[in-house]
């Protein structure tokens, strides 16, 4: 998908995830346990709200998104001290090594052109002891969409 959709999306995102709440909320907890204390990268941030909810667990946040219409509806809204919000494209990331302790990349790995590249980047950021958080909502049989 280009940027320029996720740009026109950028105002409505979070607004469309509401019917999701359920499935947001069980998320939010488990990657804030996951958070408590450490330094997280979350890529693909959209409107912020993984970064929003896991702040007052993680020690920081790096929230990016590639899209500039994502980082600006996120800085838009009310967010914690310690999360910083940027665009950084997730194949080309702008970070040292071994810098993070967990890396959240949320529903976003399936859409990005070249995830191999993205998988290096988060790989080479992430601490050696560090852990990657990637869920992704399917739809089973039954038609309903779960985390």
């Amino acid at each position: 998908m280009s940027k320029n959709i996720w740009n026109v999306f950028a105002p409505v995102y979070e607004f469309a995830m509401r019917s999701q709440k359920d499935i947001y909320d069980f998320m939010y907890g488990r990657i804030g346990e996951v958070a408590r204390g450490k330094d997280v990268l979350e890529l693909a941030t959209g409107p912020g709200m993984i970064a929003r909810h896991i702040a007052p667990h993680a020690n920081h946040v790096v929230a990016t998104d590639f899209a500039p219409k994502m980082i600006e509806t996120a800085r838009k809204a009310k967010n914690p001290e310690n999360v910083r919000f940027e665009v950084a494209d997730a194949t080309s990331l702008r970070f040292m090594d071994n810098a993070f302790d967990v890396v959240v990349i949320a529903n976003a790995l399936h859409i990005i052109p070249e995830p191999s590249k993205a998988l290096a980047e988060i790989r080479r950021v992430l601490k050696d002891d560090g852990v990657l958080i990637a869920p992704n909502f399917i739809f089973p049989a039954d038609g309903k969409r779960n985390l």
